[in-house]
């Protein structure tokens, strides 16, 4: 796994010109940058900046969005993440769980949901 939404943190640079600069390019990276603040707050372009860039840059097979239920915002954003991998040719599989009640998907829907993906993209 190279991405998730709290190990993968494309920093911004700081400008160290002066105080106020530090100063300001610290505040953004705490309140914008931190890790699942960026892709939840930001646009939904992020995801998919996010995804194309990963995807080139580690020359992946395939991308799995565990979709918490909760997360609306990621839930939203599963339509472009489908069509930016499409673009890219990689295939994209969505599985709609809830991390905290394994009523919702359980453990065996998911890995049955795993295993019918990687056999029907050739990668199982």
């Amino acid at each position: 796994m190279v991405m998730d939404m709290f190990g993968y943190t494309p920093y911004t640079l700081i400008d160290t010109r002066n105080e106020e600069t530090m100063f300001r390019g610290l505040a953004k990276r705490n309140l914008y940058d931190a890790p699942m603040i960026r892709q939840a707050r930001g646009v939904a372009d992020y995801f998919a900046n996010d995804i194309e860039r990963i995807v080139k840059d580690y020359k992946i097979d395939c991308v799995i969005w565990p979709g918490h239920m909760g997360h609306k915002d990621g839930s939203a954003s599963t339509g472009i993440m489908r069509e930016t991998c499409r673009k890219l040719g990689v295939p994209y599989l969505h599985i709609g769980l809830d991390l905290f009640d394994r009523r919702y998907t359980t453990p065996d829907q998911v890995k049955d949901k795993m295993t019918k993906f990687f056999s029907s993209v050739g990668l199982g």
